[in-house]
């Protein structure tokens, strides 16, 4: 005798299990797309500036306090970019930001696009809080056309 499967015994209850799980995963990315609007909103919300650059100078962030005779400390790195699309700040020409190593660990290429959220430090320069708020324009596709509905809404 021929053994039967589950499914073929209960056919109503699979297939009830499995628009559970079903509805259960639409959901979960409807709250991943919807966490992710939110979170770019808040994002955006607490920038001051929110630009699409091309890093046209990079130089290094010596640290002074911290560098000796023969040894150079270095901090982080100082951009120089040029604004391709800006979303929120003043519009121009060349602007500087700053990346420490506080907050990030990467370095940003010269002749590469990104997608920045800046905002001024003490002093009232611009520089970037964490590694999320520079995206390579490679990985900014998604991000960018939420960012122009987003903007469109208001």
């Amino acid at each position: 005798m021929a053994q039967k499967f589950p499914c073929e015994i209960f056919p109503r209850i699979t297939i009830y299990v499995f628009s559970l799980l079903l509805s259960g995963w639409v959901y979960a990315a409807e709250d991943m797309a919807a966490s992710a609007t939110a979170h770019l909103e808040l994002r955006f919300a607490q920038a001051e500036i929110v630009a699409q650059v091309e890093v046209i100078d990079v130089h290094r962030d010596v640290d002074s306090a911290l560098s000796e005779d023969g040894v150079t400390a270095v901090s982080g790195y100082v951009y120089s970019a040029v604004p391709s699309q800006v979303w929120k700040g003043p519009m121009g020409g060349e602007i500087t930001f700053r990346l420490g190593f506080e907050s990030c660990d990467r370095k940003l290429e010269q002749g590469e696009n990104y997608l920045i959220f800046a905002n001024l430090d003490s002093y009232g320069r611009l520089h970037l809080r964490s590694c999320e708020a520079v995206i390579a324009e490679s990985d900014a596709s998604a991000i960018l056309a939420q960012l122009s509905k987003f903007v469109k809404q208001g």
